[in-house]
């Protein structure tokens, strides 16, 4: 899914070289017919030569793709900051485009740190039995849920006991334990496996323990939202984001109570890796960009996806930190709307650049052709210009973040 999903768009940087290209084009052919007239009207051939470099050198925009990248490299710097790393510069020009957000919630929009709540053993088993058994099963195991039943299992852990460990992404984890096999994971993901559970709706985060195909019972989690992250979805909000979108593996009931809490416009539950990226796809806008947040393993497919993936780099994956454009690296919620403020910002920069240099140009131009400047006047504008963008383009590190 990650290997399909890796292809990117042309930035902008790439449009504008093309566009200079074609542009020269054209302006080298004009200049070659103002010589070609000058030289027929009995002009010498060496004030009309002149003549024509002069319009040529004031004119081609040159620096016109250069100019856009040092403003990109500048966002990114600012960025950095801001705690945000830009893997791919297009993140930096399309952030401030996004109008659809789709979100995980462990680790990103919740601590993911999870703390064991209740412990409930089917009759005849008792809470240590199935806090052994499961421990043991999640003890080299990389979710966060894993580590959690890891750490609230108090007594004596014995890796040498653990073989033929298995991490379904998604779903939960099969392993031998003592020679015995064991399954921690879904209600769904034990089920497949034959294990026979109790029906009905789950409540909150809950984790089911089979051994040797038979249920010990459940362990109920609980996981916190991060401080910033109700102000984080009012911000976007306010920056033009009409569509926020939760997409979680967790159940119906964990899902729903975060994404009311947070006030997201639509919430899916217990989604494995390929529904988060079907969500994905249908989701995209027709106008505007979307963007995915996520921090796991199951989340790469997503963020390589989305039209700019954003990975949460305090708690991420190895391989989600790798598929995403943007990787945030305290893990903060709030970083997703300044770097959108940040992106807008450069944006505007970016216009303003695009009309001073190929205003001058035209200004010089058409100065030329009148008579009244020369070479001189078409290098300073050539050179000058360049140094009033670069000048121009470096007021993005004073623009203030207000949240």
């Amino acid at each position: 899914l990650l290997k399909s999903t890796s292809e990117k768009q042309t930035p902008l940087q790439a449009n504008l070289e093309d566009f200079g290209k074609k542009l020269s084009v054209l302006i080298l052919v004009f200049c070659g017919i103002l010589f070609a007239i000058n030289v027929f009207r009995g002009e010498n051939i060496g004030s009309a030569f002149m003549f024509a470099v002069a319009l040529a050198v004031a004119a081609i925009p040159e620096a016109l793709s250069s100019i856009v990248t040092i403003v990109l490299s500048f966002g990114t710097q600012k960025m950095a900051k801001e705690h945000a790393i830009i893997r791919k510069l297009q993140a930096v020009e399309g952030l401030g485009s996004v109008s659809v957000i789709c979100s995980d919630k462990t680790g990103t929009l919740t601590e993911g740190v999870f703390s064991v709540d209740e412990v409930l053993p089917r009759d005849g088993v008792s809470p240590e039995e199935l806090l052994y058994w499961a421990a043991h099963a999640e003890l080299s195991a990389s979710h966060p849920l894993g580590r959690s039943i890891v750490k609230a299992y108090e007594g004596t852990l014995f890796p040498d006991r653990v073989a033929e460990l298995v991490e379904v992404t998604g779903g939960g984890v099969s392993a031998r334990v003592e020679g015995r096999p064991v399954l921690v994971g879904k209600k769904s993901f034990l089920q497949e496996a034959g294990v026979r559970t109790e029906e009905g709706e789950d409540h909150g985060v809950t984790v089911y323990a089979a051994l040797d195909g038979i249920l010990l019972g459940c362990l109920r989690l609980s996981d916190r939202v991060k401080p910033g992250a109700e102000r984080a979805v009012r911000k976007l909000r306010e920056l033009g984001v009409s569509n926020l979108v939760m997409l979680t593996g967790d159940s119906s009931s964990a899902g729903t109570e975060v994404g009311l809490k947070l006030g997201m416009d639509g919430v899916f539950c217990g989604l494995m890796p390929a529904g988060k990226l079907e969500h994905v796809r249908r989701l995209k806008p027709e106008t505007g960009l979307l963007a995915f947040v996520g921090d796991g393993m199951n989340d790469a497919p997503s963020l390589a996806a989305a039209d700019i993936g954003i990975a949460m780099g305090g708690v991420g994956s190895d391989t989600a930190l790798q598929a995403a454009d943007v990787v945030v690296m305290k893990g903060d919620p709030l970083a997703v709307p300044l770097g959108m403020m940040l992106s807008q910002a450069t944006e505007r920069i970016i216009v303003q650049n695009i009309v001073l240099i190929l205003g001058v140009k035209i200004l010089v131009m058409v100065l030329g052709i009148l008579g009244l400047a020369g070479m001189w006047a078409a290098v300073m504008a050539d050179v000058g210009v360049c140094l009033l963008a670069v000048g121009n383009s470096m007021r993005i590190f004073r623009v203030k973040l207000d949240m």
